[in-house]
């Protein structure tokens, strides 16, 4: 019996409830894709480069679990609100609370069943599409990858399951104690008169205040280091919540008062409409405002570091490519890239010092970036004879950076002896050139680098003691990218799947806590038909209505995405690139959450007649 009254209670609210866990089912499907990309051994053993990015799906994965113990813990509330009057039924037919309370994790427990088998469906394929477009762009293979991995697929039923009992049984607790009156009585509710809070304008000035000193802590967070980490976040969340209690009933306050809008059409019902709402949902939408900022924040990011890997590898590599005593085979893969500037170096190897002949420097001295100025520069000339001190020889600090830049791979492995042409003839060891080329865009000729690498590995086990082409990779500028584009490109994805999620969880959190309300309005539009209101009137007032308490939160939260991107200037060179993106793809889902609220509401508060 208990099970069909809960596999009945589930048929009853389906439309409820499908619309209440599509941010669970993203959740789970993303939560599963982080799994897969960070569990599967056989693939990141076989796969050095994803290595670098396994961390990165892991925070990514406990990052999600945090917001969505959170996201279930509400739903599980709503659920139980809607259920209220249904169990206080059973209650009142002679159902014990024990029976009552085992619907209800019946009920719950089902439900996150059913999402799991979908989130998992949608999870696999989300898994197949990212992975797919991981190595696409890293130009690796999908070895021993595994679209349905067992261990990911176990933790993530584990996961959400006991998350659910632990969730339903703290609301079953709740359950236990509310009594069959307020059961029955749930659905009935008088709106309270919103009071015009104490000390308004010195809450609203606290606000602003403490908004402004999260603001400046975020701009300057390149200065402030540590203090701003922590100020940053704490002022901005208090200054938040403070502007939101205070400064929204101000607003319709101010707005009825307006006559002249006021008394036109219906408007003064709409306001009032609002003053109940927004004073009950202050503490909502404060918070939606801060999970705005933090999932459009968190796709934005990800755009910004994945620029930040091709900036800031030309930053630090002023010559896409460092070759070795290059064959036909470099050179004319070589040949087929528009060149700006090619040096050529000889150097001669003996078991105590790398020998470079100063004439050929002198004539052609490399880009550096020099370390005080900071600017893309030639060193000077060298002088005719260089000190040795303490066995090594002392060159300008322009030099030593450039020495690196000419010779990457044995820089550190032999003290280097600049000498005339005549003492580099007479110096023992096999001559090798080196081969430097600049071209105008590194990242147009990405394969063409990776293909020069593939043919170095032949070189290097003879250049570099100790060298394994398996596991080593060569010192050149596209080894170190693919590195840093490997973490970059794992932070993007993990940015973006994590925003998608936080928005679409946040969104229906946001929908359902205005829907919660719809059944008290029916008696108020009921009212309005039928003293002859047009139902076009009504439905332009309610679309008005929920726009404005959609967007209070909208505003506060991208202005918040605006501020805090500047606090990634100290570690990326362009931290709102593309941000544009990012606030496209929350207007996409914020608008069609809004739109798809105002279809339900209508559907409950005018219905056809």
């Amino acid at each position: 019996m208990i099970l069909k009254l809960a596999l009945n209670g589930l048929k009853k609210k389906q439309r409820d409830y499908a619309i209440l866990f599509t941010g669970l089912i993203i959740s789970i499907a993303v939560f599963y894709m982080f799994l897969t990309l960070s569990l599967n051994k056989e693939f990141i053993l076989q796969n050095s480069v994803i290595n670098n990015i396994q961390l990165v799906f892991l925070v990514g994965t406990v990052m999600l679990s945090v917001i969505t113990f959170f996201y279930l813990f509400y739903t599980n509330s709503f659920l139980l609100s809607l259920k209220k009057k249904e169990y206080g039924l059973y209650e009142l037919i002679g159902a014990k609370k024990l029976q009552i309370r085992r619907v209800f994790q019946i009920e719950t427990m089902a439900i996150t069943g059913i999402s799991l088998i979908i989130g998992l469906i949608l999870g696999i394929i989300l898994s197949r599409v990212v992975s797919w477009l991981l190595m696409n762009q890293l130009n690796i293979g999908f070895t021993q990858f595994k679209v349905v991995y067992l261990p990911a697929v176990f933790w993530t039923v584990i996961y959400f399951l006991v998350t659910s009992f632990i969730t339903s049984s703290i609301h079953n607790l709740w359950l236990a104690k509310i009594s069959i009156i307020e059961l029955l009585r749930s659905e009935i509710q008088n709106d309270l008169l919103p009071e015009k809070p104490k000390n308004a304008a010195l809450m609203i000035f606290l606000g602003l205040f403490l908004l402004a000193i999260g603001y400046v802590a975020l701009y300057f967070m390149e200065t402030l280091r540590f203090i701003g980490l922590f100020t940053a976040p704490i002022a901005t969340t208090l200054g938040t919540y403070v502007l939101f209690v205070a400064l929204l009933p101000i607003i319709v306050r101010k707005w009825k008062r307006n006559k002249k809008v006021n008394f036109k059409g219906i408007n003064s019902f709409t306001s009032g409409q609002l003053n109940f709402r927004l004073s009950s949902l202050k503490w909502v939408l404060a918070t939606i405002a801060l999970l705005i900022a933090l999932s459009a924040g968190a796709i934005a990011g990800g755009f910004a570091f994945k620029n930040d890997a091709f900036t800031s590898i030309d930053e630090h590599w002023q010559y896409d490519a460092t070759l070795y005593n290059p064959g036909a085979a470099e050179m004319a893969v070589l040949d087929s890239i528009p060149v700006e500037e090619q040096l050529t170096y000889r150097m001669k190897l003996d078991d105590e010092f790398i020998y470079l002949v100063q004439d050929e420097l002198n004539a052609a001295p490399p880009l550096i970036r020099d370390m005080v100025t900071y600017e893309v520069v030639r060193p000077d000339p060298l002088p005719e004879e260089l000190e040795i001190e303490d066995g090594s020889q002392i060159v300008s600090d322009q030099w030593f950076t450039a020495l690196y830049a000419i010779n990457p791979a044995l820089e550190g492995t032999r003290s280097t002896r600049i000498v005339p042409l005549e003492e580099y003839e007479l110096a023992e060891g096999e001559e090798i050139s080196i081969v430097l080329a600049r071209t105008a865009d590194f990242s147009a000729h990405i394969e063409e680098w990776q293909k020069l690498d593939e043919l170095q590995m032949d070189i290097y086990p003879d250049l570099v003691t100790g060298f394994d082409p398996e596991t080593d990779s060569v010192a050149t500028k596209y080894a170190q990218f693919k590195t840093q584009y490997a973490i970059a490109s794992g932070t993007f994805f993990m940015g973006f799947f994590l925003g998608l999620a936080f928005l679409t969880m946040m969104a229906s959190i946001l929908m359902f806590k205005i829907l919660s309300g719809a059944n008290n309005d029916i008696r108020r539009y009921d009212s309005l038909r039928k003293l002859g209101v047009r139902r076009r009137v009504l439905e332009n007032s309610l679309s008005r209505e929920i726009f404005i308490v959609f967007l209070f939160p909208g505003i506060l939260g991208l202005l918040h995405v605006f501020v805090g991107m500047r606090m990634f200037t100290f570690i990326m060179d362009e931290p709102y690139y593309r941000l544009w993106v990012s606030i496209l793809i929350f207007l996409a889902i914020y608008g069609g959450y809004y739109f798809f609220t105002v279809h339900l509401y209508r559907k409950i508060v005018l219905p056809k007649q």
